[in-house]
């Protein structure tokens, strides 16, 4: 007898172990399948499958959505926000990895039988006839049990008795994950889209800048035979067939690629993808070389383009003239006129870019005085020679304003464009050097310091300092009126001498040693809406350009900074800086030329035609 209740104790220890192993998967919940109701952390479920994620998200929130977006990763770059701008409605984006046109087409019948939604947008490019109805993992690239016709307990099976490190994974993730997004949470739950922060942090600079940093991301040899043309194009019929029987409106969009993407596939099959496609439906057509597929700058990597060419896309589509759109950008082609668009688009150039980027030297000065000149002082005898050398030489000084209609909206510059700026905000900017540059025809940029603004004395230490003007100064309103004087901010108080503030100065507008990341985005956040509104009170115009302290920066601060309205961000990096017209990150960390009052008005000269 004794056997038998060994037995079953043995049977009931094995039970409840394996109601808590199972129990934990179900409560950690790695890929979103049980609605991950403990952590809620959708950003991590959806990067480990978003087939199967995005779909049992929706189970619980398609009410808040009444439009789909799907196709593959690149499909990310649709902003969100503007389809429902554009179209009146509430988008999810639906994609997933691979853009396997059979899955989507699952996916779309999911969604169409189940939530009657009012508009699906398929966007796809040629992999999706690369391969079709292909699964590599059953766990990380399978389908939602019920966009599958699949068993739910076998499905939900799987998933309740995972390998135990899927939930420590995500456990370890939850726990150190931070502000910005990761390797392991990429997505950004509401929309169903990537979060593209950290990759918009990244420098642009000229080609060759971006290439140097992004190399490794754009070498792409190899070839990818399109062997499932048919399937695909019938799952694109059958999609938009059953739209049109339910009264969905449908939209198809030939995604853009990159043209070493573009490359892999031979011009054969793109023929005949491209003209079965036009046999189907109309369709929105971004494929093809031209000036977007030839600049790396419009794409993260290889694969995907960037958010801004989405929205140009997006601009062509809807007809907004607002946003800037290479001419040779966009084609709405038909079954009528698909043979010339092949021709035309497989034999397109890349424009030189010189018709859509433009080499800005910026110049970044600090106190002007009349005679001595001691560190970042430059007399304002050398100033003059200066600013006329640089109008001899048919430079035209002008503000970031001009720089952000010229990249967002496609506005023109001067042939020879130059920025100058000053930092702190000293009252030498407005009684010296701002009558010569209104003598000359030339404008300047003040970062100001909201602390020590009208101040000569530093806070409360009673320390003198060189004197600094006051927004309500009735010269500079003067200046700022006649377009001679801009003001933006350089922080309220983040500019901080160590001599003063003591062990608790902060470098510029980095963390402080020990800061969590909460603390200090809650001190930028405050230090830079102090700041805005106090210029925007002043001047009736908030502040678009952030000028770091020290010309420090990190991708964090970046984040914050842009989350805040700032356009244009500011380093003390040497050298000139390249802006391109759509690529709003081409704004970014832009770098300036620091001068002395010892550089010479030739030497002046020689730094604006340098790299």
């Amino acid at each position: 007898m004794k056997r038998y209740k060994w037995i079953a104790l043995f049977l009931c220890v094995a039970l409840v172990f394996t109601l808590l192993y199972a129990a934990f998967n179900m409560l950690v919940d790695p890929f979103g399948v049980f609605g991950d109701r403990l952590l809620d952390y959708g950003e991590y479920s959806m990067t480990e499958n978003p087939r199967v994620a995005k779909m049992a998200y929706l189970e619980y929130n398609h009410d808040k959505y009444d439009s789909y977006i799907v196709g593959c990763s690149k499909t990310s770059s649709y902003p969100i926000d503007l389809l429902n701008r554009y179209m009146d409605a509430s988008f999810f984006n639906l994609f997933a990895y691979g853009g396997d046109m059979a899955d989507e087409e699952k996916m779309v019948t999911y969604v169409i039988e189940n939530y009657s939604p009012k508009n699906i947008i398929v966007a796809m490019g040629p992999e999706a006839a690369y391969k079709y109805d292909f699964e590599s993992d059953s766990l990380k690239d399978n389908l939602y049990w019920a966009v599958d016709s699949g068993n739910p307990i076998s499905f939900y099976t799987k998933y309740a008795f995972l390998h135990p490190s899927y939930s420590v994974n995500k456990l370890i993730s939850y726990f150190t994950r931070s502000y910005l997004p990761d390797a392991e949470a990429v997505f950004n739950v509401r929309t169903g889209a990537y979060d593209k922060t950290v990759r918009d942090s990244i420098p642009i600079g000229s080609i060759e800048d971006y290439r140097t940093y992004e190399s490794s991301k754009f070498n792409i040899t190899h070839s990818r035979p399109l062997e499932y043309v048919e399937e695909c194009v019938e799952s694109v019929k059958r999609i938009k067939t059953l739209c049109d029987e339910r009264g969905v409106n449908f939209m198809l969009i030939a995604s853009p690629m990159y043209s070493a993407e573009q490359a892999c596939y031979s011009e054969a099959d793109m023929t005949r993808l491209w003209t079965a496609l036009a046999d189907v439906t109309d369709f929105y057509d971004f494929w093809g070389y031209g000036t977007i597929a030839s600049d790396i700058r419009y794409f993260y990597d290889g694969y995907h383009f960037r958010n801004c060419v989405g929205e140009m896309a997006l601009a062509y589509i809807f007809g907004d003239e607002s946003v800037y759109v290479p001419d040779d950008f966009g084609h709405f082609t038909t079954k009528d006129n698909v043979d010339v668009r092949i021709t035309n688009a497989l034999s397109a150039v890349g424009n030189d870019s010189v018709s859509y980027t433009k080499r800005v030297p910026i110049l970044m000065y600090h106190n002007v005085s009349e005679s001595d000149a001691v560190g970042a002082t430059v007399t304002a005898e050398v100033f003059e020679s200066h600013i006329s050398a640089l109008a001899d030489a048919g430079f035209t000084a002008v503000l970031y304003d001009d720089l952000i209609n010229y990249v967002e909206y496609g506005s023109s510059l001067p042939e020879k464009p130059i920025v100058i700026t000053f930092d702190d905000g000293y009252e030498s900017n407005i009684t010296l050097a701002a009558p010569i540059l209104e003598k000359y025809g030339m404008c300047a940029t003040i970062a100001i310091v909201g602390v020590t603004e009208g101040a000569d004395t530093y806070k409360d230490t009673g320390e003198a300092i060189t004197p600094h003007f006051s927004l309500e100064d009735d010269k500079l309103q003067e200046y700022i009126e006649k377009g001679v004087i801009d003001i933006q901010t350089h922080t309220y108080d983040m500019h901080q001498v160590e001599k003063y503030d003591g062990d608790d100065c902060r470098f510029g507008a980095m963390m402080l040693d020990g800061e969590s990341e909460n603390d200090y985005i809650e001190a930028l956040t405050g230090d830079i809406t102090k700041a805005s509104k106090r210029i925007e009170e002043m001047t009736g115009k908030a502040p678009v350009v952030f000028t770091y302290p020290h010309g420090k920066y990190t991708a964090l601060s970046e984040t914050v900074v842009h989350s805040l309205g700032m356009r244009v961000t500011v380093t003390t990096d040497p050298g000139v800086s390249e802006i391109v017209k759509g690529i709003p990150q081409s704004l970014y960390l832009l770098k300036r030329f620091n001068i002395t009052n010892d550089l010479g008005a030739d030497a002046l000269l020689q730094l604006t035609e340098s790299k």
